[in-house]
């Protein structure tokens, strides 16, 4: 299995607790008590947000982007876990230290890019023209209260500048990935563990600025996925998927997957999922569907099909047979599907001890580009004390979102 990134520690799944009424409680550094027409037509008010997700709707964490360059979590640790945050100038494809010190070793809390360990990993986010970082925490990981960090948020300037603590969470309440913005506030789910070893799920508004949060409603078996115009979007445990308007409290059901057989996957405001025996798009924002009908779907006891990447006309997946599935029609690897034609091998792929993995797309930067994930490096140095899981320093390019989808890498930069 894949490794990844120490940036986010994968956290265990648990008892989620349905979106009610949302609350007025506000308070400043202290805890407070669709249909398929489109999940974001409401009328247009000044109370209306626009919401960007920050991280893939799995939660994965990549980092933060800004519009000159990309800030992430640095994967090679230091023997006490501390590492450093780290930024990829979009121009010149050069990655540096987030630090303007003369000299400096960035092994200290005196290096603005200096991050110590968090056992809930650390997020990098890029909100307006600050950098927001949010140490998570971790409910399930029991450690030395001297080696590690309470869950909170610090905010900087994008040059890492006037760094400071904004906000505080309780030793048992952790963050659950991904988060939502709406250019100023984060909208996330917030678990508190109770004393009876269960979690209380809640969806909250967190003003990293100003150090106020807000109670909107409660989750049961509910998860945030993403966002599309002004509607957060919510997984259930029974497949269905539902918009939440934060401002208003409204909840619309937008479509349930009935095969669990094959996962489904919300990238940007594009649903990708399985529909009568084959995959579709649908664009949350006007609630149009696209059928791919080039693909007839195998069944599970063929193959099992993994969706990895899509927009409003393209689908990538990966098609995996195992031993004791037998009559796929295809053979394994990654493949490409538009509209009715038959799927075509997807070529954006690197290898990583001996097994191939695709390319990932990060976000879209300026000129119609794609700042993509094209590869893995191995870490030298192991620390078989650490606490995290070490990965390799990852490969960044520059590509077309054109070339992209055609799956070229011709005339991608790399990052140095």
């Amino acid at each position: 299995m894949r490794k990844r990134i120490i940036a986010v520690f994968t956290l265990i799944p648990a008892l989620l607790f349905g979106c009610t009424s949302p609350n007025a409680n506000t308070t400043a550094q202290k805890e407070n008590t669709p249909s398929s027409q489109g999940v974001a037509q409401e009328d247009a008010t000044q109370d209306t947000v626009t919401l960007t997700p920050l991280q893939r709707s799995d939660g994965w964490n990549y980092g933060g982007s800004g519009n000159d360059g990309f800030y992430y979590v640095n994967p090679s640790m230091r023997d006490d876990d501390s590492t450093n945050l780290m930024y990829l100038d979009y121009a010149t494809m050069k990655k540096i230290f987030l630090c303007n010190q003369p000299n400096c070793n960035h092994d200290t809390e005196a290096c603005t890019s200096y991050l110590p360990y968090s056992a809930g990993g650390i997020l990098a986010c890029v909100i307006g023209n600050q950098i927001v970082l949010v140490f998570p925490g971790n409910v399930y990981v029991s450690t030395d209260t001297s080696s590690t960090v309470m869950p909170h948020l610090e905010v900087m300037g994008l040059d890492g500048s006037d760094r400071k603590t904004t906000f505080t969470f309780e030793s048992n309440q952790q963050i659950n990935r991904p988060l939502v913005t709406d250019g100023t506030n984060i909208y996330c789910e917030l678990d508190t563990a109770t004393e009876d070893g269960q979690l209380k799920a809640e969806l909250v508004r967190i003003n990293p600025i100003t150090g106020t949060k807000d109670t909107l409603c409660s989750l049961n078996q509910e998860w945030i996925k993403g966002c599309a115009g002004s509607a957060i979007i919510l997984l259930n445990a029974n497949g269905c998927y539902s918009s939440y308007n934060p401002v208003t409290g409204d909840k619309k059901e937008i479509v349930t997957i009935d095969d669990a057989s094959v996962n489904s996957l919300l990238q940007g405001t594009t649903l990708a999922y399985k529909d009568n025996g084959i995959f579709c798009l649908m664009d949350l924002l006007s609630g149009e569907k696209t059928l791919l009908s080039g693909f007839e779907v195998p069944s599970s006891e063929e193959a099992f099909v993994n969706l990895v990447d899509a927009d409003s006309t393209h689908l990538v997946v990966q098609v995996e047979t195992a031993f004791h599935q037998s009559g796929s029609n295809i053979e394994d690897g990654y493949y490409m599907i538009i509209g009715d034609s038959a799927p075509q091998p997807w070529n954006l792929l690197y290898s990583l001890d001996g097994q191939e993995f695709p390319y990932e797309r990060i976000t879209s930067v300026f000129n119609n580009q794609y700042l993509v994930i094209s590869g893995e490096e191995s870490l030298p140095d192991i620390n078989t004390s650490s606490q995290y899981v070490a990965t390799g320093e990852k490969q960044y390019v520059l590509m077309s979102q054109e070339d992209y989808w055609n799956g070229l890498v011709t005339n991608a930069s790399p990052a140095q």
